[in-house]
């Protein structure tokens, strides 16, 4: 036998790998020893306990974020690691055992039981709290009754729908939010001294619940004579034009929510109180107390950031809310990124010959640096805007541009049949926009639906001949859970009033990309050019869907698969071709909104592309 083979003999290998092994499991074994659960009783009252970690078990109706949210126990949040853990008292575990208890019946769950253990490592206590929610007390009887001879509730508004219904978990804000719904329709509706009185009879062992409200109308009133106090700069006529309401109307509450957002509209004001009041000689006779703080007049606002798409972007801006008087309020705007670059002066004049309408002049001059073009555009945009109800604007207006185009690579010119390299764009343009969301930045629920079109032509002085609209819908629906479904669908179309050259390559349809479809680069879906840029085109479809879901402290988590076709011809929506992408993200919620980490992959990957794409931004997509 070969002396050499003996040097490495198989034994030793084996001891090592069993040794190694009883390493492990005699750490694990101190682990768990060092972890042990600890009686309460046993805690050392001399001793400084700390909170490692709070744990569940049971939760079912709620999730543990929710349950945490009411405790006065706090664990570290995990990404601060240097600081040291919060001290552990006994009596505030017990206090949010109570609120547990508590917050479990507020919604329905009488039944509730909590206990408890802890385990301790050192001075480190790990909470486990069992939580056995039991079953929900539902409304079995919901009766509203209105005294005298007042209409009802319904006859009132009949599209009135109360929080709470027979059938419904017992919550008791719902229960709650039902009577000041139910206050609310009245007070909608003249009766300013509407009361609603409010009993429910909860039976724990049947898990039921009989629920009264009665209404105490009251009179008819109307508003009366209305005060304004807190001014000094700015003029109490231009106050008055922005109320809703006048004097010997009848009474509406909603009529002041609206007086008050007008006024806030206006920019002026640091603080806006709207409060109606009594009149002692005449109780249906309404009088009403406007109280207004008075903010700067002009404004300077400025910021810097970076994003995946447009790189390093800087803005600057300065305001005058009041200009000239009368609410005029006048901006210069000047904003810097790696793809366009803006300059913008903008005049808004409030209650143009009406309250309602508004009268916008607005100029702008930009330069444009897309992977297809580079555009220089200057144009002058008048408009008229008429808010039709607090959820509904419309807009009418003109576009008067001048374009110029460089940097068009040949073969993009003969995939799209020519283009015009520079002329002016005239003519008309509408949009009509609906948004009944809570959140400008981060909608939880509610739609936003918007239309635009426009048109340029000959008779109109224009050398672009053309027609464009574009519908974009989204709706936020709640799961529960704080699990938000946000869903999204975009249609575009356009087509030449002559040669295929008479429609800009500005405006032109393209996709793909922050704020589009998530997995590809910057307009990179539809077809290109031999050079591999993108060429657009005259239809476009976007659809997208996305599950969100707080995850821990202020982060949110989400997924979403997005889909998206642009075709050079125009009705032609090409869905059976759908270039899609799909991908995690997460976010973390600012003052400014979501601060969002997406990563995207194609299901198509364009030639010359990477395999999945990377985007930071604020704010959500959709």
């Amino acid at each position: 036998m070969d002396s050499r083979l003996r040097k490495v003999p198989a034994a030793p290998r084996a001891w090592s790998r069993i040794g190694i092994c009883a390493v492990l499991l005699f750490a694990l074994s101190i682990l768990r020893a060092a972890a042990a659960p600890i009686d309460a009783a046993q805690l050392d009252p001399a001793r400084h306990y700390q909170l490692a970690r709070i744990d569940f078990s049971g939760l079912s109706a709620f999730s543990a974020e929710q349950i945490k949210s009411i405790m006065t126990l706090k664990e570290r949040p995990w990404y601060q690691i240097w600081k040291p853990l919060p001290p552990f008292s006994k009596s505030s575990l017990e206090d949010d055992l109570s609120n547990i208890r508590r917050f479990y019946e507020a919604h329905g769950y009488y039944d509730v039981a909590t206990s408890y253990r802890l385990e301790a490592r050192r001075n480190a206590i790990t909470v486990l709290i069992a939580i056995h929610q039991g079953r929900a007390t539902r409304v079995a009887v919901l009766r509203v009754t209105v005294a005298g001879n007042a209409p009802t509730p319904r006859q009132l508004d009949l599209a009135l729908k109360m929080p709470l219904k027979e059938h419904d978990i017992f919550d008791q804000t719902a229960y709650q939010d039902t009577a000041q719904t139910l206050l609310n329709t009245y007070k909608s509706h003249g009766y300013a001294h509407a009361v609603v009185q409010r009993r429910a009879i909860v039976t724990i062992a049947e898990r039921r619940a009989t629920v009264y409200y009665q209404i105490i109308p009251g009179e008819r009133c109307v508003f009366g004579t209305t005060a304004i106090v807190g001014l000094h700069k700015v003029s109490s006529e231009l106050v008055r034009r922005q109320l809703v309401y006048k004097t010997g109307e009848l009474f509406d509450i909603r009529k002041l929510a609206a007086s008050r957002e007008a006024l806030v509209a206006l920019n002026l004001f640091n603080s806006v109180d709207i409060q109606p009041g009594t009149d002692p000689t005449n109780g249906a006779v309404i009088p009403i107390t406007v109280a207004l703080s008075e903010g700067p007049k002009h404004t300077i606002n400025g910021g810097i950031g970076y994003n995946t798409q447009t790189q390093f972007n800087a803005t600057l801006g300065w305001n005058d809310y009041n200009f000239i008087g009368g609410g005029r309020q006048f901006s210069v705007t000047g904003a810097y990124s790696n793809v366009t670059s803006v300059f913008d002066a903008k005049l808004l004049q409030p209650d143009f010959i009406t309250p309602p309408l508004s009268l916008t002049l607005e100029g702008s001059g930009q330069q444009q640096s897309y992977q297809t073009y580079t555009a220089y555009i200057v144009g002058l945009d008048p408009h008229l805007d008429y808010k039709f109800t607090r959820f509904l604007t419309g807009a009418l207006g003109w576009r008067l541009e001048y374009l110029k185009f460089n940097s068009v690579n040949p073969s993009t010119i003969a995939a799209i049949g020519g283009f015009r390299s520079n002329g002016i764009l005239s003519g008309p343009f509408a949009s009509l926009n609906f948004d009944d969301t809570e959140d400008p930045f981060n909608p939880q629920q509610g739609e936003r639906v918007s239309l635009l079109a426009n048109v340029s032509s000959h008779s109109f002085g224009a050398d672009y001949r053309y027609w464009r609209a574009l519908a974009d819908a989204r709706k936020y629906v709640p799961l529960g859970w704080r699990t938000v479904l946000a869903g999204r669908a975009r249609i575009g179309l356009e087509d030449t009033l002559s040669h295929i050259d008479d429609i800009p390559l500005s405006e032109r349809f393209y996709s793909g990309g922050e704020g589009s479809v998530r997995g590809y680069g910057l307009r990179r879906i539809g077809p290109l050019s031999l050079s591999n840029d993108p060429l657009g085109g005259r239809s476009l479809v976007e659809t997208s869907v996305e599950l969100r879901r707080p995850i821990v402290w202020k982060l949110i988590g989400a997924v979403f698969f997005d889909c998206g076709q642009v075709a050079l011809q125009s009705f032609d929506l090409r869905v059976d071709s759908l270039q899609c992408g799909y991908g995690p993200s997460l976010g973390l919620n600012s003052p400014v909104g979501p601060i969002n980490f997406y990563l995207g992959f194609p299901t198509q990957k364009p030639r010359g592309d990477s395999n999945w794409q990377f985007y930071l931004s604020i704010g959500q997509y959709f």
